[in-house]
């Protein structure tokens, strides 16, 4: 009945595979099979210039390219929220992985998401990140999520942009909230995508400076 009751809502609602753009099916086999994480060090990301000869693990779970980077976008730009749950657990295994990486007993460690733009809020009417953090902590036992970062750009998106034009809109890109106070405990910071690092270095370092103890950032996907 439920496989009946699928078909009927694929058949009114046109839906497809969100990797494959196959008709009739959520996530077909393939995609799924696609989105089977395989968990690597993407970078160790040199903030000497903060903390001297400190370098932090960057992990990603699945390769950010075909049929990733295709669930990832319509994910956020098509606003399709049920597919955190398909890319959660991915980031929790990079969270594992990158707390493993660092040192540190994942169960002690805070996630601190990835902020994103006012206008990415208002356009997709959710926080595509923190969602994923959402759903990566119900695969992985940490302390908790807490957000700490605000993002202060105003300007367009930089997925189309060279690598040299992504470090100099990450300059000054963030800022530490001041709700409450600052944690002690070991922080994760956590996004979808990593590529250049230009984005992440800056976030991270803006912690760091702020007295933040930032000790790994995990992603679900990476650039190869």
């Amino acid at each position: 009945m439920r496989e009946l009751a699928n078909s009927m809502i694929d058949l009114v609602l046109g839906r497809t595979c969100a990797g494959c753009d196959e008709p009739g099916i959520g996530l077909c086999d393939g995609c799924t099979r696609a989105l089977q994480p395989r968990v690597r060090l993407r970078r160790d990301l040199d903030v000497g210039d903060v903390v001297e000869g400190l370098r932090i693990p960057v992990v990603c779970a699945l390769d950010y390219r075909g049929i990733v980077r295709q669930v990832l976008y319509r994910y956020k730009d098509h606003r399709i929220r049920q597919l955190a749950g398909v890319l959660g657990p991915a980031l929790g295994l990079s969270v594992a992985f990158a707390a493993d990486r660092a040192g540190v007993p994942a169960r002690v460690a805070l996630l601190t998401p990835m902020p994103t733009r006012r206008d990415s809020l208002r356009r997709r009417g959710f926080d595509a990140t923190a969602l994923l953090a959402n759903e990566a902590s119900k695969h992985v036992a940490t302390s908790g999520i807490r957000h700490l970062l605000v993002d202060t750009r105003t300007g367009g998106a930089a997925k189309h942009v060279g690598a040299f034009e992504r470090e100099l809109r990450a300059i000054d890109a963030f800022r530490v909230r001041r709700e409450r106070a600052l944690p002690t405990k070991p922080v994760i910071l956590v996004d979808d995508i990593v590529t250049t690092g230009s984005t992440t270095k800056e976030a991270v370092e803006t912690l760091l400076m702020a007295g933040v103890q930032v000790v790994a950032v995990a992603t679900v996907a990476g650039t190869p």
